[in-house]
Order: C-alpha cells, then structure tokens, then sequence
C-alpha cells in the first residue's frame, strides 16, 4: 500500500503519496485529516500494474501510481485546459505532454502545447476539482479505461495532488487558483488588436504594413517580429541588414500607437564564437553523462537553458532586461514545449537532466511540462523589472501559468472545423485557470496538401467576429499562407472586420474590467455556459456559444454559408443586445445578427465612444468595476458611477434599445 498524508484548509485537501518532493511547488498550509474525510473516496493504487494487468492500453504503459475515483451516470468533467475534445470530457483519455504538434492539427489529436492537470466534477449542484501536480506524462482516462470511473496514472514513485469542494463550478476554480496562483494584470493595451505573420522583415516594411492597417482603418495596437528578425536565427540577435536599428523602429512604431514584441526560442546555438552561448555554458540542460544536451533547433545544433536551474533563470532574465533596452515592449515565448526538429519524439530526451537549486539532478521525463513554466516566470520576472506593464505570450504552459504568460493555441490550420475547434481550446483553457488564451485568427497554416486550408475572406471574416472578446485578438499567418492582413480583403468582407476591429476597441472598458476581475478573482473571461447553469443539462453539449463574464452569452456563426443561426438562452431574462428585444429563458430563439450577442439582467457593459463612455444596461441588480476601479451598479431606476465619468449614452435594453444621450460628467443616470 502506499503512504499516503491528507491534509485539510477549509474546502481544499493536499493528498501526499509517497512523500513527493513537486518540481513546481504551490504553498499550502494545512492540518492533518483522515483519508476518510475526502469529499470522494479515492482509490489508490501502486504500482499501477496492479490496475492494467490484462489490460494493455498504449498510454498507460511502465511503473507509476494510478488513482481512481466513481464516475456518476449524469456527472460531467470541465477542464483539462487545452484538448481537442468536447467540452464535457466524459468518454476522453487525455495524455498530459507539452507537444508541437508541427504546424497543423484538428480535432481530437492530443497531446498540444500545453497540460494543465486540473479537471472538475460537475453532478447537479455536487462539484469537486482535482489537481495532480506532476509535471511528468500523466495520463487522465474518463469513463474510458473502466466505464464508471475517473482513472488518472501518474509514472512516478510520488505524487502531490489536490481535491477542491465547492458549491459551484466557479467556487472551485477560485480555490484552484488561489492555491496555483492568480492570473497578472494584463494591460490594458494587450486587448486591442495584435498583427503578426511568419515573418514581417525588413524594418521599413513592419511600419508599412501597420501604416497600410491604419490608412485602412484599422487601429493595430501591437506588430510581433517572428525568427527572422535574428541573425542566423541566433537568439539575443539581430539581422543588421533587415533591421538595421531596432530602437529606431521601436520609437517609429510608438509613434504609431504600436508595441513591439519579438519572439525567443529556448535554446542557443552551439557555436564557439556566439557570446551569449559561451556566457551561459554551466546553465544548460545535461545529457546523463554530464555532457551539454545538443539537438536540432532553428539555427542548428543547439543547447537547451535549464529553467528549472535558478542560474539558469536568472542568466536569462538579465538577456531579456538587456532585449527589453533595444525597444522592445513584450515577449513572445515560442517552441517551449520544449519543442526539437526533425525528431520523432518532438523533444529533448527522456533521459535528459535538470539541475536543481540544491544540485539534485531530474530526469526530463520528470519535469517536461514544468519547463515552460520555469521559462515564463524568468520572462515575467525581467519585464516586471523594466515596465509597468508586462506582457508575454507563451505556446506552452502548466498549471500555474496564468501567474506570468497569456497562451494562443499554437499551429491551427484554416478552416472551419478549426473555427469551431478554437471555441472550445479557449473555453477548455479558460475553465482551466488560465484566463487569457487566444487563437491565430484566420489560422495558421500554410498551403499544404498535408492540411489543405478552406481559407476564404468569409471564413477569415467568421474567425474575426468569433474571437471578438477572446483575451488575446492576433492575426498570425505561416510563410507560404495567402496573406490574410485586413486590408487586403475585398471590400464587403474589409467593411465587416473593420467593424469587428472597431467593436474591439469600443469593448475594451468591458474587457478590461473582466481581466480585472480575473486578476483579483481568477475567474475566467470566455466562460463555458456550463459555468454559470451546471445544473442545465443542456448547455453540457453546446461548444459553439459561451459567456463573456457573467452577463453576456455569444453564439458565434461557425458555418460556411449561413446569415442566422438558433440560439439556446438558459433560465433567466435576457435581451438581444443589438435589438433590445426581451426573451424569457429557457427559450432557444433565431439570430439574423452577424455577431448573435445577448445580454442577461442585471448586465452593464461599459463601451469607448472615443470621448468617454456608452454604457449598455438591462435590467437592475448589475454591478461591473473598472480598471481604474470605478464601480458601475444599476438599482432602483438609476446607473450610478463611484466617482465623475464623463458619458456619452446610456443605452437601456427594454424591449428596445432606449438611448438616454448625456454627453457630460455624472455621478448617476437616471434609467
């Protein structure tokens, strides 16, 4: 039998197998209970071949402890962060390995970038999550394995884990993330729109292409530099000849209102004349014989930094303080699955070792998901120290993420399978603790016959008003794509992004308060319907409509043709946000809007008019805080402000959009 210790802080439970030393370590202070006072009883065994003997399954392979818990007949699963699968994970076995999964995939190929080992048990109003910290291959079986059980096989002697009880879905992804941390403050500029592509170069063209968005009327917020930008794809340089002064186009872009962001890559090249290779030699990922571990990367052969070596980090945080002085504003994390080329495997070996901050040595098998974790913190850490505002954008991550990174959902391919698949990525890792996740907008596959793309302008055009209040707004593009900038539409389907873009920039005040909610509160902004009506038994099977905080649903159109689609309006009173027509829930209704928007009572969602606010209300009750912490709160016939806003309309959703035109400070409406 294995040891096992439980420990208990009000609703969380820290379950210890084995005595576990985590690679990623999240304080907890508890006291000691019995394993009978575990909400579940689990069922624990080791080894685990005591489980699968006669039953071989390919993932489920060698030594490790295997927990096992009841799954209820009507009882769903959320979480597991970033899985091609439906959003109620009953009948999923997901494999947890950080993998690029190069260039292309779709629906149900798993692993992708990122594991997030948290998943929630939602039966009624009965809701339990559960946490296993190992950032090693574990495997998470749901009703597959054995058909009324959760089966969870960790391949290790130990093992840390956590069970959450709460009352609702939300209730335990706060106590989740209060343990693994909350998300930081995205700045507020982060949320407009980012352009990027594979790869913009030389410098006077990164300011054309944002001065051609412009002249068409589209407002850019942030241009990335992808790998080209490097000399030799060497990491900590520059092409001379493309971007001949860096600062230069940094201070040209400001100008614009534009932020820089340069991508990086984990690994340097090994080359005895590359300084910033010779100054980081003792902070590299090993081979077991103590030799520097050496792959295939963009510039070749190459070494890997050890993240989970504090020297490591701390060299790295000193190169990006040193980028952050050439003019660039944030960090692009790329390839830090951590990723390797022309490898099946896709990675750095198993065998592989990591050095610890007391000298202990870790095989990689052990920590591969841990290591874009480590990677993000160190980034986060020299940002922190240069600016006010930090922003990282990261391919892979683990639970714990949300600390330091936003995520995009890596290599999608264009078309609509994939429309309606970044739907459920975004809410898979949003009911996941990680709250600012986005997709390559338009896809970013190339013209492959591998995965031949259904690129056109109505489907670009779709991914466009589908990815409206997704945290992270980037148009992104593979070399060899058909450019998919905005301004190169046809004019009908130019006209209908440059209004999308537009509603973008006009949302922000509502954006903004949601990613300061997420902030204080770890709670989502794209919300699976599921977290708000988890005993609505319809909403388990919907992926193509979500909540954007508490108070709005979206019901995107995902179909190639179509100008209307049904709507599923859970119980409750709501409105359609264009129309202000009231509908009494449950009720499924017909949308002819091309971006079906509903608002459900008490909702109050603050708008840029370019000089002040517009604020949409229906119904009492609502209260919204602003970034700079204005609270909004509508009751007894009045929208009252905590200090002076200068507003421009109220516009009061009745049966009708009402407009009450202020356009002058006020403390209060009257509604």
């Amino acid at each position: 039998m294995p040891d096992m210790e439980v420990s208990r802080k009000g609703k969380v439970f820290r379950v210890r197998i084995n005595h576990p030393r985590p690679l990623v370590q999240f304080p907890f202070e508890g006291s000691s209970t019995s394993p009978s006072d575990l909400p579940e009883q689990l069922q624990i065994t080791d080894p685990a071949s005591r489980i699968f003997e006669g039953r071989p399954h390919v993932l489920l392979q060698g030594k490790g402890i295997v927990i096992q818990r009841k799954l209820g007949v009507r009882e769903h699963v959320l979480g597991l962060g970033e899985k091609a699968f439906d959003l109620d994970r009953r009948r999923v076995t997901a494999q947890m390995w950080n993998t690029d999964v190069g260039g292309a995939y779709g629906w149900y190929v798993d692993p992708l970038y990122k594991s997030i080992n948290f998943f929630i048990c939602v039966e009624g109003r009965k809701t339990l999550g559960y946490f296993i910290n190992s950032p090693s291959k574990v495997v998470i079986d749901v009703g597959n394995l054995d058909y009324d059980r959760v089966t969870i096989f960790v391949p290790e002697e130990s093992l840390e884990m956590f069970v959450f009880q709460g009352e609702s879905v939300e209730e335990v992804l706060e106590e989740y993330v209060e343990l693994t941390g909350k998300p930081f403050l995205l700045p507020e500029w982060a949320l407009g729109y980012q352009i990027s592509r594979y790869s913009y170069f030389p410098q006077d063209y990164v300011v054309k292409v944002v001065e051609e968005h412009i002249k068409g009327g589209f407002k850019v917020s942030a241009i990335y530099l992808d790998i080209d930008y490097m000399d030799r794809y060497r990491m900590f340089t520059w092409d001379r000849e493309r971007f001949p002064n860096p600062k230069e186009l940094s201070e040209k872009l400001h100008s614009l209102g534009v932020k820089l962001i340069t991508i990086v890559s984990p690994c340097l090249k090994m080359e005895q004349g590359y300084e910033p290779f010779k100054e980081a030699l003792g902070c590299f990922v090993e081979r077991p014989t103590g030799e520097i571990y050496v792959d295939r990367m963009w510039p070749g052969y190459s070494a890997w930094l050890d993240f989970l070596n504090p020297k490591a980090r701390e060299w790295w945080r000193e190169k990006i303080v040193n980028l952050l002085s050439q003019g660039v504003d944030a960090i692009w994390l790329d390839m830090n699955e951590p990723a390797v080329l022309f490898k099946e495997s896709k990675t750095i070996d198993e065998d592989a070792l990591h050095t610890l901050e007391d000298g202990t040595k870790v095989p990689h098998s052990s920590a591969h998901n841990a290591y874009a974790y480590y990677q993000a913190m160190a980034t986060h850490e020299a940002l922190r120290e240069v600016r006010g505002d930090v922003f990282i954008l990261s391919r892979a991550a683990y639970a714990g993420s949300q600390r330091f990174t936003a995520v995009w959902t890596g290599d999608n391919v264009s078309s609509w399978d994939d429309l309606r698949l970044q739907l459920v990525l975004i809410q898979g890792l949003s009911v996941s603790g990680i709250p600012y996740a986005g997709c390559d907008i338009g896809g970013f596959s190339w013209r492959s016959p591998r995965a031949p793309p259904q690129w056109s302008p109505e489907l670009l055009t779709r991914y466009y008003q589908a990815a409206l209040f997704f945290p992270l707004f980037r148009n992104h593009k593979a070399k060899a794509g058909v450019d998919q900038e905005a301004y190169t539409l046809p004019d009908p389907w130019k006209d209908r992004v440059r209004r999308v873009v537009n509603l973008r920039y006009a949302f922000i005040p509502f954006l903004s308060a949601l990613t300061l909610e997420a902030h204080e509160r770890g709670h989502p902004i794209i919300r699976p319907m599921a977290y708000h009506f988890q005993e609505d038994e319809n909403v388990y099977r919907m992926d193509d409509e979500f909540m954007i905080g508490s108070h709005m649903l979206q019901a995107p159109i995902v179909q190639q043709g179509v100008e209307s689609r049904e709507v599923y309006l859970p119980a409750g009173k709501w409105a359609e946000f264009w129309t202000g027509e009231v509908y009494q829930g449950p009720i499924w209704v017909k949308s002819v809007s091309e971006i079906p928007l509903y608002l459900r009572e008490g909702a109050i969602v603050p708008m840029d008019n370019g000089d002040g606010l517009d604020v949409v209300t229906f119904g009492e009750g609502g209260r919204i805080m602003l970034r700079d912490s204005t609270l909004l709160t509508t009751e007894k016939g009045r929208l009252t402000f905590s200090r002076e806003v200068k507003v421009g309309d109220v516009i009061v959703l009745r049966g009708g959009r009402n407009t009450k035109r202020v356009r002058y400070v006020v403390r209060e409406v009257s509604i």
